[in-house]
C-alpha cells in the first residue's frame, strides 16, 4: 500500500548537495516522448497528480524514476489501492513490453470521454483576495516548521528572509481538509547568498529565486 507522506523527505531536494546541476538537452521542453502527456493524464484523472501520491513513492523508486515516470507510478498505485486496478494486469503488461517495446497498449477513441476530461481539466485561475497580511516590499520570514501533511514550502527556505515581489491571489490551501480553506499567495524573492552561501569561488553568481509561498508559511521578521 502507498503511504502518503508530508514533503519532508527525498522528494524536497530544492537546496540539498551532491545531485548536481539540473541540465538537459532539449532546454525549455515540457514533454520529451508522446507517452509523457498519456502519463500526465492519467494522472490528473486518476487524481494520482495529487502530489502526496506521488511523494508516497519510496525514496528509492522516486529516484530512479525520471518526472513523468514517477506520474505514471504514482497513477498505477491510486488505481491498485482502489481496486479500479490488478497486480496481475500490470505485470502482463510489462512482460508484454518486455517482449515487444514497440508493442501498443489497446486504445479506445471515445469523444464523450474526451469532452468530460477536458470539462474536468479547466485552467487554473487564483480567486481574488479580501484580505492579505503583506505586500509588494514587505520583508517576510518563512517559518520554521515540519508540518506533517502535504504542503508546498521548501525544506531550505525555512527561516530565509526574502521581500514580497507580488501578491497572487487566493489559492486553496495544500491537503487541507476543508476545499473551501483558501488564503492569500504571495510570489517572495530571496537571494541566493542568503539561501547556499557566496558561491562565487565555484564561478557561480549570485542570482535571485522567486517563490510562490502560501500566508500561513510567512511571519514578519
Amino acid at each position: 500500500m502507498l503511504e502518503r507522506r508530508a514533503v519532508d523527505g527525498i522528494h524536497d531536494l530544492g537546496g540539498m548537495q551532491g545531485f548536481g546541476a539540473v541540465r538537459t538537452a532539449d532546454g525549455e521542453l515540457s514533454h520529451h516522448e508522446a507517452w509523457e502527456t498519456r502519463a500526465q493524464v492519467l494522472g490528473l484523472v486518476t487524481g494520482a497528480a495529487s502530489r502526496s501520491w506521488i511523494e508516497g513513492l519510496d525514496p528509492a523508486t522516486y529516484l530512479s524514476s525520471s518526472y513523468y515516470v514517477r506520474w505514471l507510478r504514482a497513477a498505477e498505485a491510486s488505481l491498485l489501492q482502489r481496486g479500479r486496478l490488478e497486480q496481475a494486469d500490470l505485470d502482463r503488461w510489462t512482460a508484454t513490453f518486455e517482449a515487444d517495446p514497440a508493442a501498443r497498449p489497446p486504445t479506445r477513441r471515445d469523444p464523450a470521454a474526451v469532452e468530460i476530461i477536458q470539462a474536468g481539466l479547466p485552467p487554473h485561475q487564483h480567486g481574488p483576495i479580501t484580505t492579505a497580511a503583506w505586500s509588494v516590499g514587505d520583508r517576510v520570514r518563512v517559518r520554521r516548521m515540519r508540518p506533517e501533511a502535504h504542503h508546498r514550502c521548501p525544506r531550505y527556505l525555512r527561516g530565509a528572509v526574502g521581500e514580497v515581489e507580488r501578491v497572487i491571489g487566493a489559492d486553496p490551501v495544500p491537503d487541507a481538509a476543508d476545499e473551501d480553506d483558501v488564503e492569500p499567495v504571495y510570489t517572495v524573492r530571496f537571494g541566493s547568498v542568503d539561501l547556499f552561501g557566496d558561491q562565487t569561488e565555484t564561478g557561480e553568481r549570485p542570482y535571485a529565486l522567486l517563490i510562490d509561498l502560501w500566508e500561513r508559511y510567512l511571519e514578519t521578521p
